[in-house]
């Protein structure tokens, strides 16, 4: 299944493997696997880097034309729920809105820097709902 897609670089998932490929070349930039599958990708409108998330988060990036595969799960951080780019540098990311440590968390990809900004407690005690 497709997770995410621009003109030169898609994101798959496979029986819980990601797959970053390079549209052109066909060549696989990297795969990771997940526990429970990936649950959601960014890729870079530039296609600089690539996110993929799910009980962890692997940030692959080609700055200075180097590429890198950065991987973030902590206690605290883990289990991502939803990516929303904010602008060329900056991510926000959502942590399952059930999970203890629910939080809005956001990485800045140039320097690797992930910070929390918030608790997100707001669906801690309510049913299940895929809207969020």
């Amino acid at each position: 299944m497709i997770l995410e897609e621009t003109d030169k670089l898609y994101l798959y998932d496979s029986y819980g493997d990601a797959y970053l490929i390079d549209k052109e070349s066909r060549d696989i930039l990297f795969t990771d696997s997940f526990y429970g599958g990936p649950s959601c990708a960014l890729i870079d409108p530039n296609n600089k880097y690539a996110i993929v998330a799910g009980k962890h988060l692997t940030l692959w990036d080609c700055y200075e034309g180097n590429n890198k595969l950065t991987k973030f799960e902590t206690e605290q951080f883990c289990w991502i729920e939803r990516l929303r780019l904010i602008n060329e540098n900056t991510i926000q990311i959502l942590l399952d809105p059930w999970f203890q440590y629910s939080a809005i968390w956001e990485l800045t990809v140039s320097n690797k820097s992930l910070f929390k900004i918030s608790d997100f407690m707001k669906y801690k005690n309510l049913p299940y709902t895929d809207n969020i």
